[in-house]
């Protein structure tokens, strides 16, 4: 017999912290029950349901801008026909959380033109795989593949490439774990899964990001902080799930 946390931990490929909070938040079940008591024990060869939560909350409105907190596993597009007649002016990959923004006329065409222009100021957090020492500026060039096979219809990846467009990302690193470093990120453009794609060239993918070359994980450690557009400033927490702890580390 084994404490649940740590058979949780094992099998997700999560910090016992992590499996911890999962727990305590009541989204695990096992044996078909809810698992209520993370030193539970219970045997090696137990098998958990974890509850998918993708809650997303209103962090600001009024007639011009809805501005979310994107829960991770939310879809961007489902969120805008949630809350019509507001309409999308960027978007967040699935799996990213945070401040998603989204805006109604007159205002939106007014937006859209800001994010084209590049007057949108635009900050993330990352846990990535390795640790970077010093900030620095990421400028390389990114070709957006996307293939409609039927077996990859939606595929969607970004790749270098001299000839692909302008993507610039700046890197500050915030903390430092054994083999992990947790990053502010800040982009100047908006290409699909720009931050993503230059993590994984500089052989430091996002933690959880298997496409692009990362260990599997519950999640992708990447959040969409903070966002300034036209007079507005919007900032959404950051998920438990970035509380690490001092002396945390992944098992492998």
């Amino acid at each position: 017999m084994q404490k649940a946390y740590k058979l949780l931990s094992a099998q997700l490929g999560i910090s016992h912290k992590q499996a911890k909070n999962l727990i305590d938040l009541g989204r695990v079940r096992a044996h078909n029950k809810p698992l209520k008591l993370a030193r539970t024990l219970l045997p090696p060869t137990t098998r958990f349901e974890v509850l998918e939560r993708v809650e997303s909350v209103i962090l600001y409105q009024d007639d011009a801008l809805l501005a979310l907190c994107k829960g991770a596993g939310a879809n961007s597009y489902a969120l805008q026909a949630k809350h019509a007649p507001y309409q999308l002016l960027h978007r967040l990959d699935k799996p990213t959380s945070g401040v998603l923004l989204l805006g109604c006329a007159p205002f939106y065409a007014r937006a859209l033109e800001a994010f084209k222009q590049r007057h949108v100021y635009k900050e993330y957090c990352a846990l990535v795989e390795g640790i970077i020492h010093k900030g620095q500026t990421l400028r390389m060039p990114l070709r957006v593949q996307k293939s409609h096979a039927h077996v990859d219809k939606g595929f969607v990846k970004s790749v270098c490439d001299p000839k692909g467009k302008e993507a610039i990302t700046h890197i500050t690193p915030l903390k430092h774990y054994p083999h992990y470093t947790l990053l502010k990120v800040v982009i100047e453009t908006g290409v699909t899964h720009q931050i993503r794609a230059h993590l994984s060239a500089i052989k430091h993918p996002i933690v959880g990001d298997t496409l692009y070359g990362a260990k599997l994980n519950m999640y992708l450690f990447l959040h969409a902080k903070r966002v300034k557009l036209l007079g507005y400033d919007l900032q959404a927490p950051t998920p438990p799930y970035f509380d690490l702890g001092e002396d945390f580390e992944f098992l492998e």
